[in-house]
Parts: structure tokens; C-alpha cells; sequence
């Protein structure tokens, strides 16, 4: 019995691997730009996130939401809870108007993800808060 069993001669590679000259690779054209870049296409940069997040407080949107939220917290206070939470759905319920109509990306406040998507969650949020304060013992 021979100890190479199963061994065998293996052939180059490449037909060049001997020389050690390897051909190129072949040049892909890149297609010629179309314009700007999507927002949704561009490249996050951290900086850019950085400022962004530091003028936020500049940023309309978040104060409108904000005062709702502070209205609707007031209201419940002194009115009762079955009216803070309605001002709340009101709110909610507003805020999927905004995201519906303004052309994306939208505002801040209620800009998170595709704007069906935005526009489902905040209806579901407003019409749930709506039934379960109408549900809600006086």
C-alpha cells in the first residue's frame, strides 16, 4: 500500500501565477451623477447630527409639541384626567396632520421614520388615547 493515497497534483491557479504577474482587474465605469443625493441615500455625518441636535432648541416643532404635551398635563391637573387626555390625543391627532401634509422630511418633532409610517403611528396613539379616556370613569 502506497501512503499517498488520495493525494494529488494540483494545477495553477492562474496561467500567469508563475511569472507573478497577475493581470489588472478590469476598470468599472462609475454612472455619471443624477443630481443630489436623497436624504435618505446621504451619508450621516456625526458633526453634522452634532450641530443639529444643539440648534434643536431652535427648532419650532419641538416647542409646539412640547407646550401641547404641557397643556394637555395642565389640563388634566385641573380639569380632570379624561380632559388632559383628550388635549392629548388632540395633540397626537395634530401632529399625524402635520406629518401628512408637510413634505418630507418634515418636522422634527415627529419626523422618525417613513412618513406612512409616522402618520399610522400617531393616529393609532391619538384614536387609543381618545377611547380610553371615553372609557375612563368620570
Amino acid at each position: 500500500m502506497s501512503g499517498a493515497a488520495g493525494v494529488h497534483h494540483v494545477a495553477d491557479a492562474h496561467p500567469d501565477a508563475a511569472d507573478g504577474l497577475l493581470p489588472e482587474p478590469p476598470v468599472v465605469e462609475q454612472p455619471p451623477s443624477t443630481g443630489p443625493i436623497p436624504v435618505e441615500e446621504a451619508p450621516l455625518d456625526p458633526r453634522a447630527i452634532a450641530r443639529a441636535s444643539l440648534d434643536a432648541a431652535r427648532n419650532v416643532s419641538l416647542w409646539w409639541t412640547s407646550s401641547g404635551i404641557v397643556v394637555a398635563t395642565v389640563v388634566a391637573l385641573v380639569v380632570g384626567t379624561r380632559a388632559g387626555a383628550f388635549v392629548l390625543a388632540a395633540v397626537a391627532l395634530a401632529g399625524a396632520v402635520v406629518r401628512a401634509v408637510l413634505p418630507s422630511p418634515g418636522p422634527v418633532a415627529v419626523s422618525v421614520r417613513a412618513k406612512a409610517l409616522d402618520v399610522a403611528v400617531l393616529v393609532l396613539l391619538g384614536a387609543g388615547l381618545a377611547l380610553l379616556a371615553q372609557i375612563l370613569p368620570r
